[in-house]
């Protein structure tokens, strides 16, 4: 039947809310709440992340106190640094007092420093001082710079309110030619107090003199350099320069004024000059115009006559030579020497002579009256110039019988 179970068969299944399930299943067990299981799962799951987090801020505490630290240390090299800076330029642009670089005044009276250089070209000069204590502060007071020139002149130089600090500085105190002795007083209520001491300043407005000695005007030079003597004032500082190139060498005359000094040449004109400079500025100038002969110069010989007659007198000639520059130009003033050399005689010098404006010097020679030795002679002159070789040419002549 429908309602009853047969003998041997399962007992049927009973269907749950969930489907069917066996009776045999255990029942679940129901927990009374969930909140305390969800607490403790919350509580293990929050143990975990409060452990991490703890490491993080840990680490996130250090890097912050790490960034303070060096934040710290650059602000205080920032500082350090920065201060320096400002003090290096404060120093820079800052010159000392004249307090820090005079000495003190004795009281009663100004000190004035003797100035260095105490001679000089200019027209005025700085004075520096000091003021005693008991001159400080002084009211309707002012500072009185006093200047006696060599002809016994009295003007004042300066009339200044009277400085706070002891050390002072007075620039454009005006200076005469020669000695010129300053003082300083302080004048209260227009009474002068008791005066410093004295100083002098030299004014010096004379150029030293300077001349050239060597080489002469309009000389023939032969070679690419001369050297240039002549005189100024002893330890004057010489400058030579070739105005023609624009090149210049430098020197010092010694303590007899003598300078000695080397200056390279172009072929043809050259204008030397010279400039002698004190030791205050002075100066003078003078200059030369000279004619190299960088090439070679042609020396030109005529013989008058060219053949001596040993039967015939007088038994003489005459000997002209001429000389000019690579640019044609004569050499004036050259050493001119003549050399004869003749058959059976001994050589003959002439007496030297200068060159003339032509670059001509002219020897002369008579033979003795017993001479009778034919045969060919040869003359030799030289041109010895102030600088550089010699220029020389040579020419034969011939001594026979007249036919």
């Amino acid at each position: 039947m429908a309602g009853f179970n047969r003998p041997g068969s399962q007992p049927p299944r009973r269907r749950g809310l969930f489907g069917n399930r066996s009776d045999t299943r255990q029942p679940v067990r129901r927990v009374a709440s969930s909140a305390p299981t969800r607490a403790a799962v919350s509580y293990t799951s929050g143990q975990s992340r409060t452990g991490g987090g703890s490491v993080l801020r840990s680490i996130s505490d250090a890097l912050t106190r790490l960034v303070g630290i060096v934040a710290v240390v650059a602000l205080i090299v920032l500082a350090v640094f920065g201060a320096r800076i400002v003090l290096s330029l404060g120093d820079a642009g800052t010159s000392p007092s004249p307090s820090d670089v005079v000495p003190s005044a004795a009281p009663g009276a100004p000190l004035l420093v003797e100035p260095d250089p105490s001679t000089v070209a200019a027209q005025s000069i700085t004075i520096r001082g000091s003021l005693p204590d008991d001159l400080l502060g002084l009211s309707d007071a002012i500072l009185r710079i006093t200047v006696v020139t060599a002809d016994g002149s009295s003007i004042t130089g300066a009339e200044v309110e009277l400085p706070r600090t002891p050390g002072f500085e007075i620039p454009g105190i005006p200076l005469a030619s020669g000695d010129n002795v300053i003082t300083a007083v302080v004048v209260v209520g227009g009474t002068e107090r008791t005066p410093s001491n004295a100083v002098t300043v030299t004014r010096d407005t004379t150029a030293p003199e300077v001349t050239i000695d060597s080489p002469s005007p309009s000389q023939l030079v032969n070679g690419a350099e001369v050297t240039v003597r002549g005189a100024s004032e002893k330890d004057a500082n010489i400058q030579v320069r070739n105005e023609t190139t624009g090149i210049a060498s430098t020197g010092t005359a010694n303590g007899k004024g003598e300078y000695s000094i080397g200056i390279s040449l172009r072929n043809g004109i050259n204008v030397i000059s010279v400039t002698a400079t004190d030791g205050v500025g002075n100066s003078s100038r003078t200059s030369v115009e000279i004619t190299t002969n960088a090439a070679v110069g042609r020396v030109t010989l005529v013989v008058n006559p060219g053949t001596i007659f040993l039967n015939k007198s007088p038994k003489a000639f005459r000997i002209t030579a001429t000389a000019t520059d690579s640019t044609g130009a004569p050499v004036v003033g050259a050493n001119v020497c003549i050399l004869i050399t003749a058959p059976g005689l001994s050589p003959i010098a002439l007496p030297c002579s200068l060159s003339d404006s032509n670059g001509r010097a002219i020897g002369e020679y008579t033979f003795p009256e017993n001479y009778a030795t034919e045969g060919r002679g040869n003359i030799l002159a030289t041109y010895t110039l102030t600088q550089g070789d010699p220029l020389e040419a040579t020419t034969g002549f011939s001594v026979m019988k007249k036919p």
